[in-house]
């Protein structure tokens, strides 16, 4: 990695790990602010929702301005929101704290992807899979990271950390290369939907989302099949984790063997789609359980950045809001697919492996129809 990979790589690993640190720390801040550790969930919607709603408009804003005008004072929103939680004398406070903590992640997590896509077609696959690990590590790492810091110092400080991380990647973000910042991207002008961008979107939001979203309830699962306890269902968690970061790191090596990420993609979510309806709808052993476990997990380490790959390459001076539109497809998918799937599973596995049938199908005939996109943009 270069020193500018790596300024990106923290940039995504921070949004991962704020987006994830509070699994096993809720209890904890519930008591410490008087309130029930349900209630505390909500500070899940209050960064999820602005991250998602706001994200297209701040990457756009950058496809304008240029990456670090908004890259800049985005990391600046993270940090204060982020010390802002750390420092909330009450519930209400720090919820107001993780809604300002959600805007700067919303011009954080696309610029990053956008930036790492700016650095010429040779380079921007293994940078959008350096910025894709960043997201990774962060969502592998920050429960444990919570939940150590939280029993040694406080919860406090474990917010307190991620505030001083981003301010550690301000030192960076004013070092990132010209070619970086926008500056010598075309205009924005032109549409938005450029011919193969919506597939993809779509499928971002309905492939990704929907494997990310039952993902949530895999453990439940596993439980089912296994003899699992709670620390092996958390073993098969950071198993997932660890090998979903090797299909980040392997997807350079692989996309240049398909015709682009969009093919890649779509082969990958062929895999992804089986290994769910094998684990939801199969009555399997251990072994066989963690296998599918593995294959998806591989499989949609190496479809992600390589999708993000092929979403950049659309449209240079559209490359800012497109990877934006991309991200909140997933992340509204994981919010609306999780939800589904939990209800689903209350009543039948099997319903589950018909989810992800449907979803990732779907998902799969949008990313196949490039042929016909094809011949409309030549046309």
């Amino acid at each position: 990695m270069t020193p500018h990979t790596l300024i990106l790589f923290l940039i995504a690993f921070l949004v991962g790990s704020d987006e994830f640190l509070l699994g096993p720390i809720l209890t904890p801040i519930g008591a410490d602010l008087g309130v029930a550790p349900e209630r505390i969930t909500l500070f899940i919607g209050a960064y999820a929702l602005p991250l998602a709603l706001l994200s297209p408009f701040l990457g756009g804003l950058s496809d304008r301005l240029g990456r670090r005008a908004v890259l800049l004072p985005s990391v600046v929103m993270f940090c204060l929101g982020s010390l802002g939680t750390a420092l909330s004398p009450s519930y209400g406070v720090a919820l107001f704290t993780r809604v300002l903590t959600g805007i700067g992640a919303a011009g954080m997590l696309p610029i990053a992807f956008s930036s790492a896509a700016d650095s010429g077609a040779k380079r921007a696959p293994a940078n959008i899979a350096a910025v894709q690990a960043g997201l990774t590590s962060g969502i592998i790492l920050a429960p444990l990271y919570g939940a150590a810091v939280t029993t040694m110092f406080g919860w406090h400080w474990a917010f307190a950390g991620l505030a001083a991380a981003g301010a550690l990647s301000l030192l960076g973000i004013g070092r990132l290369p010209v070619a970086q910042d926008g500056q010598d991207q075309p205009g924005s002008a032109g549409p938005v939907l450029v011919p193969g961008a919506f597939a993809a979107i779509a499928a971002m939001g309905l492939g990704l989302g929907g494997a990310i979203g039952i993902y949530a309830i895999a453990g439940e699962r596993f439980r089912d099949l296994t003899e699992f306890g709670t620390r092996g269902v958390g073993a098969v968690y950071a198993g997932f984790g660890i090998m979903t970061l090797v299909g980040n790191l392997l997807m350079p090596r692989i996309i240049g063997r398909t015709r682009d990420g969009r093919q890649l993609m779509l082969f990958c979510l062929l895999g992804v789609m089986v290994a769910i309806v094998a684990l939801f709808s199969l009555t399997l052993s251990a072994v066989l359980a963690c296998l599918a476990m593995a294959i998806w997990a591989v499989l949609g380490g190496i479809g992600a950045p390589a999708l993000q790959t092929y979403l950049a390459s659309l449209s240079e001076a559209r490359r800012g809001v497109l990877m934006a539109l991309g991200a909140s497809a997933m992340n509204l998918g994981v919010a609306i697919w999780s939800a589904v799937a939990a209800a689903f599973f209350a009543t039948a596995s099997s319903l589950v492996a018909l989810l992800g049938f449907v979803l990732i199908g779907i998902a799969c005939l949008f990313l196949a129809s490039h042929k016909r996109e094809d011949r409309v943009a030549r046309a």
